[in-house]
C-alpha cells in the first residue's frame, strides 16, 4: 500500500536529489511549498498514462465490470457490454464458451467492423475478438465492448470482465488514500512525475536526466514520450 502523501514525499526527495546540481540550490522536500505539491498532483495523471501504455496492467488498479448491462444477440452469435464511465483499458474479458480470454480491444473502425460483422471472417471461440465503439442507448451515448466470437444460438455467459479505470487526479484523494499501484511501478512513476514538474519549472536538463533514469528502470518507457508513441505497444 502506498499512500498519496508517501508518493508525493518520494517525488519531492527525487527532486531534492536532482536539484543539488541546480545553481539556485532549491530545497523541495520538507519545504512549505504548496505550489510544488500542486505541480506534482498535476503531473501525476500524465505520468500514469505514459506508464500504463507499456507496463503490465496487473500493476495498476483493476476493477470488475461483470455486472454491467449486457446486450445479447444470440441468433447471430454477437453482443456487447456497456462499459463503466471510468473505463480506460481492458485487462481481460471472457465468455464461457471461449478457449481463451481477450486482453486487448481495438477501437472499432470501418475495416474491423466489416471483418467482424462477417461470420466467415470474424473471430472464433479459439481466437476471440473484441472491439470498443460508441452506441446510443436508452440512457445516452455510451462506450461499449463488442464481442463477435460465439456460435449462433449458444449461451453468452460472461465469466471474466476486468478493466483498468481512468486515473484519479491526486487532488481528489486524501493524504492517506491508497494509490493501488504495484511496487514495481512506483519508482519509474515517481521519476517521470518529477521530470514533468521540472519541465514545467523550465529546468530541462534535470527533467531529461530524470526521464532517462525512469527509462533505465523500465526500458519500454522509451517508446512513449509524452503523448507521442514512437513504437507500437
Amino acid at each position: 500500500m502506498v499512500k498519496k502523501s508517501e508518493f508525493i514525499n518520494r517525488v519531492l526527495l527525487i527532486m531534492n536529489e536532482a536539484g543539488m546540481t541546480d545553481t539556485q540550490n532549491m530545497s523541495y522536500y520538507g519545504a512549505d511549498n504548496a505550489q510544488i505539491d500542486r505541480s506534482i498532483e498535476g503531473a501525476y495523471p500524465d505520468a500514469w498514462r505514459r506508464c500504463i501504455k507499456v507496463m503490465p496492467r496487473m500493476w495498476f488498479a483493476n476493477e470488475s465490470f461483470i455486472a454491467q448491462n449486457q446486450i445479447k444477440d444470440i441468433p447471430n452469435g454477437t453482443g456487447y457490454v456497456i462499459l463503466p464511465e471510468d473505463f480506460y483499458l481492458l485487462s481481460s474479458f471472457r465468455l464461457s464458451s471461449w478457449k481463451k480470454s481477450v486482453h486487448e480491444a481495438s477501437l472499432e473502425n470501418e475495416r474491423t467492423s466489416s471483418i467482424q460483422s462477417n461470420e466467415y471472417t470474424r473471430g472464433s471461440e479459439i481466437r476471440p475478438v473484441c472491439t470498443i465503439s460508441i452506441k446510443e442507448t436508452e440512457t445516452g451515448i455510451k462506450n461499449i465492448l463488442n464481442y463477435y466470437s460465439v456460435k449462433k444460438g449458444f449461451p453468452q455467459t460472461i465469466t471474466e470482465a476486468i478493466y483498468v479505470p481512468t486515473v484519479k487526479p491526486l487532488s481528489t484523494l486524501g493524504a492517506d488514500e491508497d494509490l493501488k499501484l504495484n511496487d514495481q511501478i512506483l519508482e519509474p512513476l515517481a521519476y517521470i512525475t518529477a521530470s514533468t514538474v521540472f519541465t514545467v519549472l523550465e529546468k530541462y536538463d534535470i527533467a531529461k536526466a530524470l526521464d532517462q533514469r525512469a527509462v533505465e528502470m523500465f526500458p519500454g518507457l522509451q517508446s512513449v514520450k509524452g503523448n507521442i508513441i514512437t513504437t507500437k505497444q
